[in-house]
């Protein structure tokens, strides 16, 4: 019997060696200000304009990170050469549907869990060390809890665009751009009848997107040409 999470066996093995270089340079250099934020926001207050208005160190930290309004960021998280070496083994690895969601969301995708053990408990540390913390600071929330880390692929001929869902299990997404070579693309987040629909571009490789998932609902924009591939983070509050 085939033992969970050991069905992909790795290219190369440091891929999976959860290590500071595979976050993206602009994130790494500023990763201590930000888990200074994050004790300050989880221990004293949330953070508002004037705490970090106040603390030079505080507003560099934050200045790579996009806010679109209602609590949708885009910030650079992973590293161009890391999202180089997923592919790679996800070039290697089967997308499969998930038969249990309605037709009409079922994406193709790689669910690391029970396909690469290794490559989950990697995520997962990078996680924990950058994710938790910007969730504290940029949505004063502790996400501590991965529900699950996958793979996803757009294309023309099998699934172009999402439908408009929630993420069930999760308080904060995460959706990372693993390619940028295709066209079309990007994420639509509905915001309430009274506010206009927010309209997340394709982001440039290595690049997330964050958000409440399981509050706003969404949607993939349509890929006319090649293939969109996306690194998805499910996590909710303890």
């Amino acid at each position: 019997m085939q033992q969970q999470g050991q069905n992909h066996v790795l290219s190369k093995a440091l891929t999976a060696y959860p290590s500071l270089d595979k976050y993206h340079p602009d994130l790494r250099s500023r990763l201590d200000v930000l888990k200074e934020m994050a004790d300050y926001a989880e221990g004293i207050a949330p953070l508002s304009a004037s705490d970090y208005s106040a603390t030079s160190s505080w507003a560099q930290a934050l200045n790579v990170i996009t806010h679109y309004g209602h609590g949708v960021y885009s910030f650079p998280y992973l590293s161009e050469a890391f999202c180089r070496a997923l592919m790679l083994e996800l070039d290697c690895m089967s997308y499969s549907v998930n038969s249990d969601e309605p037709e009409e969301a079922q994406i193709p995708e790689v669910t690391f869990l029970t396909e690469c053990r290794p490559l989950f408990d990697c995520l997962h540390s990078l996680w924990a060390n950058a994710g938790v913390p910007l969730a504290k600071v940029l949505l004063a929330q502790d996400p501590s809890e991965i529900r699950t880390i996958q793979a996803a692929q757009y294309t023309p001929e099998n699934t172009p665009r999402g439908h408009w869902h929630n993420d069930k299990d999760s308080d904060v997404t995460l959706v990372v751009a693993l390619t940028a070579t295709h066209t079309g693309g990007g994420t639509l987040v509905h915001t309430g009848p009274f506010s206009e629909n927010i309209v997340v571009p394709q982001l440039p490789v290595g690049h997330g997107m964050f958000f409440n998932g399981k509050a706003h609902r969404h949607y993939g924009m349509a890929v006319t040409e090649g293939e969109r591939n996306l690194l998805v983070h499910w996590s909710e509050v303890k």
